[in-house]
């Protein structure tokens, strides 16, 4: 977890009572409802160094480790040799059974052969094992077998080739020198080819590359002619990287990226190799030239073979580092996380690096309880000059082998603890907060709230506004405050049977352990705080404010536990990490007895009819507008937040947050506010703009989701609209309706998606905005009359750019807004289609369009002839075109956009699913479907997607320079985008965005106004 950044990434929908089997409600969070595919055991493949670079000294001494008793000795101690042997022994006898004592690895060793020179590359010395008892015995047995004089070095380190050996082992060929060497495991052949551990199994697959120093180059010429047999032209293109120094000429790390996209099995979707890198170090040559270099070029093999690196010194660390692969290889977890930076004041058109993940985790015995949080990361930049995100210590925040977040990494505001004393969570389980890691519920804003409320939630700033509609209420009187004591929140607005259920529910959704169904910490002192404290962030991005001065950045977002809350999200100093305030909706009231409950189930489309299971209850889970005006030394002056509720209802709540510690309600809106009856549910951001003629800020918004027609099939009845209102008022200045794809004059469908603003001529002022609706229609608004004159609201104009419907009224759905690109002779509308809230359909035909408005003038022309379907041109994969209408990219079959493109430094970036839909048993995709990011070039060129680790439902992606302190202490600023295509296959690491184009860019709009 979907970033302000996410997830690594959710869904969510609507039903206040039972639904019966015939009336089942389909969303996004319907993927969650589908069937695990058959777990197999990861295949981890120890490729050792044991060339003569073993020979240097390395502090320190070390003893085997039979659990707790010593059992000898390596020989040559204060070797490298030592080092790696008795840390690999000990790695293997820590590492855990499943708790019926089968193994949860398969583990094999690879060595680098030694002389002749034609035996260049590696050889088996343990075969594929599973790491059970008696597997755990055979291999500390043949690590020890393992003799520094015994067994023949080879003069230097034969990387690239050892790797191209280690592939042929996992693809099942026939070996090329691995039988050559004495003693090879003869068990690892058969029938004159590799027993593959990969051919029939869905078992993720590794190389942990345990590096001594610099490749040899000898090894080069054959090593570049084999790759390019396995892989053609295309994995045989060199890395240049000048850190690397002569090890550049090696093929080590092109082998490691050809592995990561190779497919090693027989089984449906690609199931390649990732590699992991150490590097072990003497610290003594720490600056020598040769061990810089060595050092980066593993790191460059761990990079591009989409693994993480680390240095070791000393046996400890190596074994430490170890098991944080295997901790990594072992993790998995069904949640997601959505990102956002906070602008810097210092730096306009910047981003603070300051990363934040909104997250979920679904409930895994199908309960309306989901565990959430909001976590903060940050970039950092390694020797290469890589950008990758990092936890609160530095250190890779990402893990390769899941796509989200690492098992040992500790997010900020994130602290020790044994909370979880009762049940022991992570990877390895433990008591405590720290590492959070992949475990939402552990650290960040949540433990703050379960440990500043420990005993007593009564000093908790808990709000809401009962009967409010137009007038502004300050929050914080005892007629706002949300607790037992406020007369005016009803048993029968809570749907409470007494009193006391009134009092115990308001005091549960304070975060009061009653409902007997959670188990915090036993101690000493009494924890009256429920775990669960913290719901989950399912849909709702966190929206970040930079106030400037001693307060800094606050952090509002919505959860599915009923609240909107604000946070102060500094990275350090008093406070940090702290819930300001939290706010509950009257409207939501009456669902908050089944989250204390949990129950019934959440009904999906693939739940079994039963008599229990109902839609699942939505809360605060839509959008967030921001509007903010600064003062000249970038404090905030005026801040308002506008609050959309997606499947949590049909209204939009404005607060004034000027003082975020002292909230205001502005107004709200609902389908009983004037003009506003076609307001749907509140998917469409309301974003903050300024437009001639009009003196206070307005919003523009699409008008919202149909729920009975969409997730049906009944006629639209509320949504086909765009609302133009007035920000400080909510006074409605415009409604624009949509137009039917097929029948002229009939209703139009919903318009889900967020509104494309764009002032063309960099006045401050918007002039276009474009709109899409869930029938394949593209409109455009003007604002201003093509000489640039004001105009009044009745004279702004809406007209069809683009019907993409193929003919038919349902055929082809726009959840998210065009991306525009602005070129001076059109202007490029990036979006894909698909129906998020359908993600098993396996039958559709989805694309993602380019489509170009060539009006580029200001006003509606004199005639419009929407740009049809049938004149777009197919994407190809040479050089882009940009004559016609536009282009498209056909997508697989069944496979959808689920996110809105983002474009910046000459391509589109956008995320995928697809259901696995292939014959049962045969299919290695996650039951979150198979999930792809794409980096599509301008214009029109056509870009393979790469699949992320894990599926689901990639969050946007968010980009854009962002302040970095580098290894020298340096503050540089990056191009960088999260979402992207990377070496780690995940939707929410961050990387170097390396702009393809060098032609002047401008912002299509952007909103901070300064006071003057």
């Amino acid at each position: 977890m979907r970033l302000s950044l996410t997830h690594r990434l959710s869904a969510v929908l609507l039903c206040a009572a039972a639904c019966g089997p015939a009336r089942a409600q389909t969303s996004d969070i319907d993927v969650y409802g589908t069937a695990n595919p058959s777990s197999d055991r990861p295949n981890v493949l120890l490729v050792l160094d044991a060339s003569a670079n073993w020979n240097p000294s390395v502090g320190g001494t070390c003893y085997f480790k039979d659990g707790n008793v010593n059992n000898g000795q390596p020989s040559n101690q204060g070797s490298k040799y030592a080092v790696e042997i008795c840390a690999l022994y000990n790695l293997i006898d820590a590492l855990p059974l499943a708790s019926n004592g089968s193994a949860l690895f398969n583990v094999g060793i690879m060595l680098t052969n030694a002389k002749p020179d034609n035996h260049k590359g590696g050889y088996p010395r343990q075969a594929f094992t599973p790491l059970d008892a008696t597997g755990k015995a055979a291999l500390k047995a043949a690590i020890r077998g393992i003799g520094y004089g015994s067994d023949d070095k080879a003069n230097l380190a034969q990387l690239s080739l050892m790797l191209h050996e280690a592939y042929l082992y996992f693809k099942g060929l026939a070996p090329r020198v691995g039988n050559l060497n004495t003693p090879w495991d003869s068990t690892s052949v058969s029938g004159g080819v590799y027993a593959s551990p990969s051919a029939n199994s869905c078992g993720r697959n590794y190389v942990i590359l345990i590096a001594n120093g610099g490749p040899t180059n000898g090894e080069n010429g054959d090593a570049e002619a084999l790759l390019r047999g396995l892989g053609g032209t295309a994995a045989a293109t060199k890395i240049a990287d000048p850190n690397l120094g002569n090890n550049d000429a090696n093929w080590a790390d092109e082998y490691a990226r050809f592995m990561r996209a190779a497919d090693v099995s027989n089984k449906v979707d690609v199931q390649g190799i990732i590699t992991h890198g150490v590097a072990v170090i003497d610290p003594a040559k720490s600056n020598i030239k040769s061990e810089i270099e060595y050092r980066n070029f593993t790191r460059s093999i761990a990079n591009y073979g989409g693994g993480n690196y680390y240095e070791a010194s000393e046996t400890d660390v190596l074994v430490r580092s170890l098991l944080d692969i295997f901790n990594q290889i072992q993790a998995v977890n069904s949640v997601f996380a959505s990102a956002s930076l906070p602008v810097s004041v210092n730096a306009r058109g910047t981003y603070m690096n300051q990363v934040y993940m909104g997250m979920f985790r679904p409930d895994a015995d199908g309960k309306p309880r989901w565990r959430g949080n909001l976590k903060q990361y940050r970039f950092g930049l390694d020797a290469t000059d890589s950008l990758y995100l990092v936890d609160a210590y530095g250190r890779a925040a990402i893990s390769s082998s899941t796509g989200f977040l690492s098992p040992s990494a500790v997010s900020f505001w994130t602290r020790s603890s044994t909370f979880w004393a009762n049940q022991l969570m992570g990877t390895p389980p433990t008591s405590s907060d720290a590492p959070d890691g992949e475990v939402v519920e552990k650290g960040s804003v949540a433990q703050g709230l379960r440990s500043r409320y420990a005993t007593s939630q009564e000093e908790r700033h808990v709000y809401t506004c009962i009967g409010c509609t137009t007038t502004a209420v300050s929050l914080g009187s005892d007629a706002t405050e949300f607790e037992a004591d406020n007369s005016a929140i009803t048993a029968v607005m809570l749907g409470a049977a007494s009193s006391t259920e009134r009092a115990a529910l308001i005091n549960w959704v304070r975060g009061t352990s009653n409902a007997g169904d959670e188990a915090g910490p036993t101690t000493t002192t009494p924890t009256t705080v429920r775990p669960s404290i913290h719901g989950d962030v399912l849909h709702s991005r966190p929206a970040v404010l930079n106030y400037g001065g001693s307060t800094g950045v606050v952090v509002f977002y919505g959860a599915n536990d009923g609240q909107l809350r604000a946070v102060n999200g500094n990275q350090s100093g008093s406070g940090a990490g702290a819930e300001l305030w939290s706010f509950v909706p009257q409207e939501h009231f009456a669902a908050l007895s089944r989250l204390r409950s949990n129950t019934p189930e959440v009904r999906l489309s693939t739940t079994p009819a039963t008599a229990t299971a109902s839609a699942r209850d939505y809360f605060v889970d839509g959008p967030i507008g921001v509007y903010a005006k600064f003062e000249a030394s970038g404090v905030i002056d005026d801040a308002w937040i506008f609050v959309g509720m997606r499947r949590g209802g049909r209204y939009l709540y404005a607060f004034d947050v000027s003082d975020p510690l002292r909230p205001r309600f502005m107004w709200k809106l609902t389908p009983s506010s004037t003009g506003m009856s076609l307001l749907g549910q509140t998917w469409s951001e309301a974003k903050a703009a300024r437009v001639k003629g009009i003196d206070d800020p307005v919003l523009i918004m699409g008008g919202g989701y149909d729920a009975a027609a969409e997730d049906g099939s009944a006629t639209t009845t509320m949504g086909h609209a765009v609302y133009v209102l007035n920000a400080r008022t909510g006074a409605l200045l415009r409604a624009f309706t949509t137009l039917h794809a097929v029948t002229p004059g009939s209703i139009g469908r919903s318009v889900a998606a967020d509104v494309t603003l764009m002032d063309s001529d960099a006045d401050g002022k918007i002039d276009r905005a474009y709109a899409v609706d869930l029938g394949g229609q593209v409109y455009r608004i003007d604002f201003e009359s093509e000489a640039g004159a004001t105009l009044a609201a009745a004279n702004w104009t809406i007209y069809k750019v683009a019907d993409l419907s193929e003919g038919t009224a349902t055929g082809r759905k726009f959840f998210f807004a065009p991306d525009v690109v602005a070129t001076r002779s059109f202007t490029a509308l990036m979006l894909g289609s698909g129906d998020r809230e359908k993600p098993l359909l396996s039958a559709t035909q989805d694309h993602f369009f380019e489509i170009f408005d060539r009006r580029i003038a200001k006003g509606v022309p004199s005639a419009t002839t929407p740009i049809a379907w049938s004149t777009l041109y197919a994407m190809g994969s040479g050089d882009g075109r940009v004559d016609g209408n536009g282009c498209y990219l056909a997508l697989d079959q069944g496979e959808k956009v689920v996110n809105a493109a983002a474009s910046i430094g000459g391509s589109s970036y956008f995320g995928t699913n697809r259901p696995a839909g292939a014959t049962a048993g045969n299919v290695c995709a996650a039951n979150l479907g198979v999930a792809k990011t794409y980096a599509m070039p301008l214009f029109c060129v056509a870009a393979a997607g790469q699949v992320v680790e894990g599926g689901g439902m990639p969050p946007s992606p968010v980009a854009g320079i962002v302040g970095v302190t580098n290894l020298s202490g340096k503050l540089v600023y990056v191009p960088f985008v999260i979402g992207a295509p990377n070496a780690r296959h995940s939707a929410i690491e961050g990387s170097r965005l390396r702009p393809t184009v060098d032609v002047p860019r401008k912002r299509k709009y952007w909103f901070q106004e300064t006071q003057r």
